[in-house]
Formats: C-alpha cells, structure tokens, sequence
C-alpha cells in the first residue's frame, strides 16, 4: 500500500476525533465558533478521505479537485471559527480569495494542465490563512494564557509547513514525515483551542465571582443562601453590621434562631407555606434580635433555587434593614395614639399612665416614668417598669441638709439632685454631645458615666441610682407649662444603643403633648379654684354684710354690759356673793365679743393694726399657751426653721389662727398623740402656681400644724374653710374657727395649703408673705404695761347714751375728768367754752351731722395740741371711708374693757 494512503487514513483518523470533540463541545455548551470548528475539520478528514480515492484511482480527477476544494473550504472555515472565537468577523477577502483559488483549481485540473499550477496558490492560501490566524490569536492572548501563546505560534508553523508542502512533497522520504508533521501540528491546534475556550471559561467563571463578591460587598444587604432544611449555607459581611454576628457564627444557623420566640414562631408559620410551594417571597417584614440584644427589623426576599436535575437545594435572597423606617413609622404611630388617649374624656392620670404603657410597649422600653413638680420637689407622678425600691429612693429630687432642711442657690431656687435634677432647671450644658437642643439629656451607654472626674460630671450631686440598675440607655425628656419646666419624661433600658437623635426629637413632641395636656387640666383646674374662691368670697362676704350690720349696735351692747360689770366688780367686795355673777357676766359678755371679732374677721374687715414680727419668736412665747390649750395628753413638737424672713401682722392675728389650728388637731386626736408645729421659707414661682393658682408669685414664710388625727375625706376638705360648717358634735363647735384663718391668712394676702387622708392625720400650712421694708429685722413690739390712773381732761362724744354713760363711768373710775357730749354740735360748743382746757378727743366714728374724723379735725383750729382716740363698732370698711383707720392714728374697737381702755389711753395721751 502507498505510503501517502497510510498517512491520509493515520491523519484523518486524528483530524475526525478533533471533530467528533467539537462536534461535542458544540452540543454540550452551544458556542457558534465550536460548531465551525467542528465543521471545518469534518470537511479536513473529507479531504483526506478523496485524497485516498484520488491515489486509489488517479484518472478520476473529481476526487482530486474535491480533495483540493476540501482544502480551501476548511481553511476558510477553521478561519472563520478562529476569527468568531476571538471576537473578530470573517473579512470578505478571504471568502472571496478562497473561492477564486476553487475556481481557479477546477479549472486547472479540468484542462488538464500541471497540478501544480492548482497546489501552489491552495497552499499559499492555507499559508496565509494559518499565519493570519496565528497572528490573531497571539494579538488575542491574555496576560498569562499559556495555551493562547502556544496555538498561536502553532498556526504560524503550520502556515509555514503548508508553504513548504509543494516543494518538499515530491521527496519521497520526507513526504510521510511531512504528513505526520502537519497531523500532529494540526491535533495540536485543535487540543490548544479547546484549552483556551476552557482557561477562558474558567477566567470569565473567576471574574464573575470576583464581581459577584464585589457587589456583595458593595452591597447594604445581607446576600444569604439557605438549605432546604432552612440553614445558612452562606452568609455575606454584611451580616455583621446588620446583626453583629460574623458570617462563620450564622452558618448552620436558621433565620429562626436569630428572632425573638414569638416572631420565630409567626415567621416560621409563614416560611413553612412559602416553602411548601416553592414560592418565590418578597418583602417579608420580620424582628431580630442584634447580637447586642437590641431588636433589628429586617426586610427579606428570597427566591428557590434548584440543582441540574431539577431537585430543590433552598433558596437564595437578600435582607434589608429597615428599622429606622419602622421606628418612623412607630413614632407616627405613637405620636397618634397618645394624642387621641390624651384628648379622650376621663382622669388625666389614667390617660398619661396609658400613654407610658404605651410608650414602654411600643418603643420596646424596659421603665418609662414622669415625674412632676409637687411643690417644690419632683416625684413620680405616674410610672410602669421601675422597681419599687427604686422608686422609694429616687422619689424625691430636692438636696437636703445634714439636719433634713431644703438647701437652696444664690437665687434662692431649691437645689435638685443627679441627672432628673440637671434636666428640670433647665441648667443642662447646651453643645454637649449628651443633650439635644430642646434640653434632653441621654446616653446609649450610661456606665461610662461612672467614670467621670467630678470635675468634668455636669450634674449636681449624681447619685448614679440607674446605672447600679443595669440601665444602660436613659434619656430625660423636660415636661414644659407656660415656659417652664415642671417636670419631665424619663425613659430607661437595660440595653445600650436604644435611642438617638431622632427618636429623642420625637420623645420632646410626646412631651410636648403631655405639657399641653396638663396644661388643659391645670387651666380646668384653676377655672374651677377661680369659682369656687368667688363663691367662697360672696359666702363671706355675705357674712361679712350681716356681722357689720349688726356689728355697731351688738357691740354698743357688749359695751355697756361690760363697763357695768367692770364698774360693779370695781365697787363690790371680793367676798360678797354678787362677785362671783359679776365675774359670769363679764366673761359671758367678753365671749360675745370675741365671737363677733371672729365674724369680723373671717369676713376679713375687722380692723387691724400690722407689726413686724418674727413668726419663730412669735410662737415660742405661745408654746405654753398653746400646751394648757391642747391638754397634757397630746405632745406638742415645736421644729421652727433656720434663719426665716419677717412678716408683717397684727399679732393677735397670730394667736387666733395657732389657737384654733391646735384646738382643731386636739379635737381629730383621739386619747393620745402628737401636734407638730414648723416653720420654714419657701419661694413661688409659676410653676407652683400651676398646682396651686391662689398662690401669688413671691417669697413666703410659711407655718405648718400636723397632727396624727382620724383625717379628712376631700369631701370634707371641701368644705372646711365655709362659714358655720363643722364635723364636730352639737355644742362642740361654732363652725367659724377655719373660715376665721382663711379671712386672716387672704386679709394678709396669704394662702394656705391642706393635706389630708382618712387615718393618715392632716396639715394644714399657712404661708405669709415676706416683708421686705426697712424695718424687715423688726424688733418685736411688746405690750405697754398697765399705765397710772390719769388726770387729763377728755372730751366724750358718743350718740348712743347708754355707752355715753358706761364710757364716762369708766373714765372716771379711771381718775380722768370727763367732759360728755351726745352730738358733734355739742362737743363743738364745749370746747370753744373751754379753750385749751382739753387734753384728749374721744369720740365715735359713725355719728349724725359729722363722722369722727371731721369733728377732730374741727376742733383741731382751736385746740391745736389736742390729741385724739377713735372708736367704732362697726367694722374696718365701713371706717375706712372716713379715714380713721389710716397709720398714725389711734383707734379703739367696741366693745372694750377697762384695762384696754386704759392702757390705750396712755399710749394716746404720752405720745410725743
């Protein structure tokens, strides 16, 4: 057999497995350069097949000119496929190169001409279509491609062995060397193309996970893939950020794991039907709990993903955090719903302890509390989370002293302790990290506040009571009303990281509603004091009205009753019988008019004549008094405060209003028990006010009387200050003993504040103005001991005869010489009788034809030394009019007794 037939049937042997090869590639990855390649060497092993044929049978010139054609049309394709495999089209040139060359071989062979003619210009065709394309492919070989570099040089041998083909191929012994060349040149190009489809494959594979990663990483969300038992089977970074967990702690974990019990439950519920189904799910809204154990609210969508035959591996998607979205959308919620329970009809306090259930449920929060001005501390008005012991020790805001005092600043302003105090006076530092700029204070992280030097601690006196509770978070939201801060919002949690800017702006609004809604309250409140301070006043002014009316002549009456008996006492024996009733009626008649002086004076219109006082000095020399008053049984505590501030008073105002206070705590106690008495100083300013409207703004010293008695209900306490109203039995009381302090505490623009429970006893705290004249130190003003009998002469003037007479049997008991008259024009004409022999006036006010006023000041012409003594028994508004009650006048109230009268006669007539 001629050797060329065994290596044609040797070399199409290996160019039909490089087909079959590709022909498998193309079917298994469908690439168009593949299909080419394999179409070009099938049409190579056809040419090799018709080069048999044509040895075989050398007159049939069809199977040479097909073996030729063979030639030029898988070069031309191989070509093709190289140049779509490189991203290149197939220029036209060659196609139309490639078919002038079969033209031209057809013809050539057809006419019989040299077979060279037709194998010189195919093989010069194949020599440049090969050495093209291994150019190409070497211009086309990435940095590194070894196999690129190798078939590219590869094509330019071959180019160069098919140059060499027709002049080589008639040596006999090179030609089977040549075909065996050119099979093993060409086996490798086929094996080298397959290598670079493959290394690039395997690069694209590499550049595309390389990408993918990228774009995770790149990526806000949490890229997961779980297994069809739900457990992570790949987890992102990001999963960090989101959960605090690294990507190593999730795998193996399901999303399950990660939720709080309820919410694994509800999202496993649905994850198992989305699961069942295969279904693809988006959006699904669910909580996580952050390694750090705050709440996470994730946003997941998730797709099923399957292996080659179709079975369900799990499923692949994405989380996204959207818990600052969800916390919005919470604090519109929130703002809502306590703004419709705030404005539903009912107890505020109700309303505001739901609001706090509300706030502590809805913002996920372990303690919420507000307190509230009381006074002048800040106590928990309302609370849901605190620890009761917490809440005993931390009640009270106000620094005390080592002796129990209130410790006050330069201003006078109570002093408050910790961070709750900081916040209330408004004395936060504005710019500090910790503090917004409507006055909050708050921190993630409160421990690092123990480590503080002092001297960088902005608040007063810390005492740290929430971070030795393991509150981490807190943040301290003011309460404002009318611009001032009354009290505040305070929100606590055992967690770090719980608020921020955002959600302390939208706490300040919830604040912000709460301050509006007491504010409502309070407004409601003072409209209702208002009323019931303007039906009070008419009640007693009422009163008032009927005690004046009837003032003047019940105490003319008193008068006369008790000058007689004053008389009768004087002219009878102490051992006859007649002493004994003298005495009765006398102090029968001294107790009438003392009844009419407390009618006068609740109705605020009795007259009174103030002095500065020292109310601590004032009721230590009451003590024993006060004692005797309340009886051995009872034990009297007197705590008067340091260093209080005068007042200005009649001080026999004083003793009415200590005297019935302590007589009223005797008659609450039952057996045995204790009355304390205290004073103190204390400022009002109008956020007091907004808990008591009839307080002024000022500074007071106030008296407070305690006693541990059965208590009041506040149905009873609001009643206590009328007029005749008494819870004591028939006979044991008049009902006037309250109503006469509240008229001498308003007479003195005071105020008083009561507190009282069934079985827990009651106080009561009167608060008197402070007086801040010249003569604020005040040295007490004693009584006058009982002058000498006088020999002066005193003009009478009184339009009631029978008073007339009492008056002058009394002034001459006195040793005075008495001058009478019973109308002004009377007096009038006794004294022009008599110049410059009268040394005093003594006359009533209310008279006919002139008041008492205008008849000094007519007598005055002619008797310019004269002195003057008033007197009335109608009350203080009526003399007003007529100008006696002025300062520096003298004035003396009916009904008088004779030790009065006399002592006041001596201080009218000595004076300089």
């Amino acid at each position: 057999m001629p050797w060329i037939i065994i290596a044609a049937i040797a070399t199409a042997s290996s160019v039909t497995i490089l087909s079959l090869v590709n022909v498998y590639l193309y079917s298994r990855y469908k690439e168009p350069f593949m299909k080419l390649w394999a179409l070009a060497w099938g049409i190579h092993v056809c040419r090799y097949l018709f080069l048999i044929f044509s040895v075989l049978w050398p007159s049939s010139l069809i199977f040479k000119e097909i073996n030729y054609l063979c030639i030029v049309a898988s070069a031309v394709i191989l070509l093709a496929g190289t140049r779509n495999f490189i991203g290149r089209p197939l220029a036209h040139g060659f196609t139309v190169t490639g078919t002038a060359i079969a033209l031209w071989t057809i013809g050539i062979l057809s006419t019989g001409l040299p077979v060279m003619y037709a194998i010189v210009p195919i093989f010069a065709f194949l020599a440049f279509t090969y050495i093209r394309i291994g150019i190409e492919v070497l211009k086309q070989a990435a940095p590194g491609e070894v196999a690129g570099r190798v078939v590219g040089w590869l094509f330019i041998v071959w180019g160069l062995h098919q140059a060499d083909y027709p002049l080589l191929r008639p040596i006999a012994w090179f030609a089977p060397w040549g075909f065996l060349f050119g099979s093993i040149v060409a086996t490798s190009i086929a094996i080298g193309m397959i290598l670079i489809y493959f290394e690039r494959m395997q690069r694209g594979l590499q550049e595309k996970e390389t990408r993918h990663l990228n774009l995770i990483e790149s990526s806000h969300n949490w890229i997961w893939e779980v297994d069809a038992n739900a457990r992570y089977t790949f987890a992102s970074p990001q999963v960090k950020e989101l959960l605090g967990y690294a990507p190593e702690e999730v795998i193996g974990k399901t999303p399950f794991d990660l939720m709080p019990d309820g919410e694994a439950d509800r999202i496993g519920a649905i994850f198992a039907g989305i699961s069942s189904r295969r279904d693809p799910f988006h959006r699904l809204e669910n909580t996580n709990r952050h390694k750090d154990g705050r709440l996470v609210v994730l946003e997941t969508s998730g797709v099923p993903y399957y292996d080659g035959q179709g079975s369900f591996l799990g499923y692949r998607g994405m989380d996204q955090d959207i818990t600052e979205r969800k916390q919005a959308e919470t604090r519109r919620e929130v703002s809502r719903e306590v703004l419709q329970v705030l404005n539903e009809p009912g107890d505020l306090k109700q309303s505001v302890q739901r609001v706090i259930e509300l706030l502590k449920v809805k913002l996920d929060l372990a303690a919420v509390g507000i307190r509230l001005q009381e006074g002048e501390d800040y106590p928990y008005w309302s609370q849901s989370g605190f620890p009761q012991a917490m809440l005993d020790q931390e009640n009270t805001l106000v620094e005390r002293s080592a002796q129990g005092g209130i410790c006050r600043d330069q201003d006078g302003k109570v002093r408050l302790e910790c961070t709750c105090g900081l916040v209330i006076s408004g004395r936060v530092p504005q710019g500090h990290p910790n503090v917004t700029p409507g006055g909050s204070f708050w921190t993630n992280d409160s421990f690092q506040l123990l480590d503080l030097p002092r001297d960088q601690d902005p608040r007063h006196n810390p005492r740290n009571v929430c971070m030795h509770r393991n509150y981490a978070s807190i943040a301290l939201v003011p309460i404002r009303y009318k611009d001032k801060i009354v009290g505040l919002i305070q929100c606590n949690d055992h967690r770090k990281e719980r608020f921020s800017p955002e959600s302390l702006q939208h706490l300040e609004g919830i604040a912000a509603y709460v301050g509006a809604a007491l504010m409502r309250k309070w407004s409601e409140e003072e409209r209702i004091t208002l009323e019931t301070q303007l039906q009070q006043a008419q009640r007693m002014e009422s009163i008032g009205r009927l005690a004046g009316g009837v003032a003047h002549d019940f105490n003319n009456m008193l008068g006369v009753i008790i000058g007689h008996a004053g008389l009768a006492l004087m002219d009878t024996a102490p051992a006859e019988p007649i002493q004994v009733h003298l005495q009765e009626i006398s102090k029968a008649a001294e107790r009438s008019a003392d009844l009419t002086r407390q009618l006068l004076a609740f109705a605020r219109k009795q007259a009174i004549k103030p002095q500065v006082l020292d109310l601590n000095e004032t009721i230590s020399g009451m003590l024993k008094m006060l004692q005797r008053l309340i009886g051995e049984e009872i034990h009297l505590c007197w705590q008067p405060g340091s260093r209080i501030w005068p007042v200005k008073m009649d001080r026999s105002q004083i003793d009415q209003i200590m005297a019935n206070l302590c007589v009223n705590a005797r008659d609450a106690i039952v057996n045995v028990g204790n009355v304390t008495i205290k004073t103190g100083t204390v400022g009002i300013d109008d956020g007091y006010r907004s808990q008591h409207p009839q307080a002024e703004p000022g500074e007071y010293v106030w008296i407070s009387v305690t006693d541990d008695g059965e208590g009041m209900d506040k149905e009873t306490l609001g009643h206590i200050f009328e007029p005749f109203f008494t819870t004591k039995g028939v006979g044991a009381g008049t009902g006037l003993g309250l109503a006469t302090i509240y008229g001498i505490v308003t007479q003195n623009n005071g105020f008083i504040d009561v507190a009282s429970e069934p079985g827990q006893g009651a106080t009561f705290t009167i608060h008197i103005p402070r007086y801040c004249g010249a003569d604020a130190a005040g040295a007490l003003q004693h009584q006058v001991p009982e002058p000498p009998r006088g020999r002066e002469t005193i003009l009478l003037v009184e339009d009631e005869p029978a008073i007339l007479q009492m008056t002058t049997m009394l002034l001459e008991s006195l040793g005075y010489v008495v001058l009478t008259a019973g109308s002004p024009s009377e007096a009038i004409g006794m004294a022009e009788q008599r110049p410059g022999g009268i040394d005093l006036l003594m006359t009533d006010v209310v008279m006919p034809e002139m008041n008492g006023r205008q008849l000094a000041g007519a007598l005055g012409t002619g008797h310019p030394r004269l002195k003057c003594l008033f007197m009335s028994g109608y009350t203080a508004d009526i003399i007003a009019h007529h100008g006696v009650i002025d300062d520096g006048l003298y004035f003396i109230q009916k009904p008088f007794s004779l030790p009065v009268l006399a002592v006041k006669l001596r201080e009218v007539l000595e004076q300089v």
